[in-house]
């Protein structure tokens, strides 16, 4: 007479279904995250009761610290090279279809803003903001 085997029970952890909540967390968190390139400086924007929100992936952020530093993203810049840097960025492909954003401290000489605005005019930009806060 002809018995039949048992199966045997594989002995230990089946680790598929951890690694199938590993990876749809980790795809989550990517997803779910945004990056943007802005310094990480200690500024004080000026206050208005005006606000507008735009798509921060079609920004280009210039920021002017308190002493007068120049920074493009995370660059820092001179102010003498800021036309070249901006003239250059202009010819990338669809460059102009984004919004420059001024980040000025409230303190920033007022000479030092209208230098960046007319440098951004004159690069090619048509889409310009000036980032503030809004008054309670």
């Amino acid at each position: 007479m002809k018995f039949r085997r048992r199966l045997q029970l594989k002995q230990g952890i089946d680790l598929t279904p951890m690694i199938d909540v590993v990876f749809n967390l980790l795809i989550f968190f990517m997803i779910g995250s945004t990056l943007i390139d802005t310094p990480q400086l200690k500024i004080t924007l000026p206050e208005s009761t005006a606000s507008e929100g735009g798509d921060d992936s079609k920004i280009i952020i210039i920021t002017i610290s308190e002493d007068d530093n120049l920074y493009i993203g995370s660059e820092k810049l001179s102010f003498d090279d800021l036309d070249g840097k901006l003239s250059s960025m202009s010819k990338e492909d669809n460059a102009l279809e984004k919004t420059v954003q001024i980040r000025a401290d409230e303190n920033v000489i007022t000479k030092n803003l209208i230098f960046v605005i007319d440098s951004v005019k004159e690069s090619g930009f048509t889409k310009l903001s000036i980032a503030t806060d809004t008054k309670p």
